[in-house]
């Protein structure tokens, strides 16, 4: 496994930030890890969410985390791709990442409720929004 690059040294091996479709087919040989990059803290923040919510949360991850991405993908009590646009204006794309990626949305607690939103790169989840009450897709 390869030595993870934080900083300016992560920043220098990306060339072109714009991620299309091409980029997020990747052979999968690791479990799924989440990575806040594409965050959009306007959206909603995490001091919205209340301690139990933010447990769960912390559950939902380790959840995620024994899953192939693959696997997690098919697993629909757990995590479904999006069909539509989002509902509500605050669940914007982010710059640079291509209409035809697919987003996802993982439930984070039993009644799922509580969402987070984003995308695949291979094997990780690049967690967009934050959902506390369902209103990205409400039904």
């Amino acid at each position: 496994m390869a030595t993870p690059k934080f900083g300016e040294e992560a920043n220098a091996a990306v060339d072109d930030p714009t991620l299309d479709e091409e980029d997020v087919e990747h052979e999968e040989v690791e479990n799924v890890s989440i990575n806040l990059y594409y965050y959009h803290v306007n959206c909603e923040c995490f001091s919205a969410w209340n301690g139990r919510e933010l447990k769960k949360f912390s559950k939902a991850i380790e959840k995620v985390r024994c899953y192939k991405p693959n696997t997690l993908k098919v697993t629909g009590s757990l995590c479904e791709m999006h069909k539509n646009k989002p509902k509500k204006p605050r669940f914007v794309r982010p710059d640079g990442v291509s209409k035809d990626v697919p987003f996802y949305e993982i439930k984070v607690d039993q009644s799922n409720k509580c969402r987070i939103h984003g995308f695949f790169v291979g094997s990780v989840f690049y967690l967009v929004w934050l959902d506390r009450s369902h209103e990205c897709f409400n039904g």
